[in-house]
């Protein structure tokens, strides 16, 4: 277990932080109206890259845990495959025309490529790696060729001032670790297709879960373009800094979640109960602490990565340190306790109910007392979602106490190192 969570944990983290190395200098080459730009598109990409994978990072990981062959995961990569390759064939052309009109002047392509780096991660192969429990395969084919793009993408933006070169190398990076990942296990794995008729079917069953994927995208991704249009191209440039930093830290509760998810399946009953009550106390840790460090430290930090100019505002920071909080727990909420437990729906009402009361307010807020009323805004919608949930994961809690203890071996692993 220790060597599965730093295996999930410590290189997506890396990964996650080597933008850190870039994106100082794409805030300087860009200037304020450009790095504000650049971070509303990447804003745009994040909610059509949810489009685009359609619930399969959340729920597929689940699937795939408790699956008993390796025949029926390699099925539902396929179906994924299909599902997203068909939605990315038009969402891909809508993002670029999206993130051209929201686009300061002469940050276009910036602001498109940012944008189609973000979307392009839907596409990527890593929720299957850690249904599987196979955080080495993630490190090969992702954690370590995103860090040396990125530093060699940085050293070119630092030489010529050339900013479109970071979104470049991260979406070479995603294409090229997918495809090569994707050719192997297939290989290994040889089967039937699904069939162009099939995908209805397949859009039907996952729809629950890609609407509830949607509207989380929707509300996370509607304060910076709203900032962006709202507020003076200074303002704008801190809440982008302090939107940044909270979007870097946010991967680690899903790392988390997903160095749990084989663990949490494993098991069934009571037994499960026990080890889904550490995870759930393990993402509040997370989340406690990541939310002080960034309220405390974030004004801080951005004034030495982003420049004065772009420094995130101590009240902003202070609103998504609570995001923080609420999103951890809702991470281990639905991808540990409700999902396998076949609660899709649930988690989709309650995240369409905060939608209906956090975004109205984003924008009511954001235009009375500008960019700190999107963050607050922001808060309050995840932690509506967050509390509406509480319920129903109680529920499972009690239901998996009255069923006996009966731990089931866990199939064999998937990763690629093994042949």
């Amino acid at each position: 277990m220790r060597r599965r969570l730093a295996g999930f944990m410590i290189p997506p983290a890396l990964a996650a932080i080597s933008p850190l190395i870039a994106l100082p200098l794409v805030a300087r080459s860009a200037g304020p109206s450009g790095w504000a730009s650049a971070i509303a598109g990447e804003a745009v990409g994040t909610f059509i890259a949810i489009v685009i994978g359609y619930g399969w990072a959340a729920i597929g990981p689940a699937l795939v845990s408790v699956a008993t062959t390796d025949a029926e995961r390699v099925r539902l990569y396929r179906d994924s495959l299909l599902v997203r390759l068909a939605i990315a064939v038009v969402g891909l052309p809508a993002l670029a025309v999206l993130c051209w009109f929201i686009a300061s002047p002469g940050s276009e392509w910036l602001t498109v490529l940012m944008g189609a780096q973000g979307a392009l991660i839907a596409l990527s192969f890593t929720w299957y790696c850690a249904g599987v429990g196979d955080p080495r395969t993630i490190i090969v084919y992702d954690a370590i060729p995103r860090v040396v793009a990125t530093v060699l993408a940085s050293v070119v933006i630092a030489l010529t001032g050339v900013a479109v070169l970071y979104p470049i190398a991260g979406i070479v990076v995603t294409i090229a670790g997918t495809t090569l990942f994707t050719a192997r296990l297939l290989h290994r794995q040889p089967g039937p297709w699904p069939t162009v008729r099939e995908l209805p079917a397949l859009l039907r069953s996952g729809f629950p879960v890609a609407l509830n994927d949607a509207a989380l995208s929707a509300y996370s991704s509607v304060p910076a373009p709203l900032v962006t249009v709202t507020a003076p191209a200074v303002a704008a440039a801190g809440y982008a800094s302090a939107d940044k930093m909270f979007k870097l830290g946010s991967i680690l509760p899903f790392t988390l979640a997903s160095a749990l998810q084989r663990w949490v399946g494993e098991v069934n009953g009571s037994d499960r109960a026990d080890r889904l009550r550490v995870a759930l106390m393990t993402h509040a840790a997370l989340g406690l602490a990541g939310g002080v460090g960034l309220a405390a430290l974030g004004s801080w930090v951005s004034l030495l990565l982003f420049g004065a100019e772009a420094t995130a505002p101590t009240n902003v920071l202070v609103a998504m340190g609570l995001v923080f909080v609420f999103l951890s727990l809702r991470t281990s909420m639905t991808r540990h306790i409700l999902f396998p437990a076949g609660g899709a729906r649930i988690v989709v009402r309650a995240t369409l109910v905060a939608s209906a009361l956090g975004v109205p307010a984003m924008i009511v807020l954001a235009l009375t007392i500008g960019p700190v009323g999107a963050a607050i805004g922001y808060a309050l919608t995840e932690g509506v979602a967050t509390i509406l949930l509480w319920g129903p994961c109680a529920a499972t809690f009690r239901d998996l106490r009255r069923e006996s203890p009966s731990p089931r071996h866990p199939a064999e692993s998937e990763s690629l190192d093994e042949s």
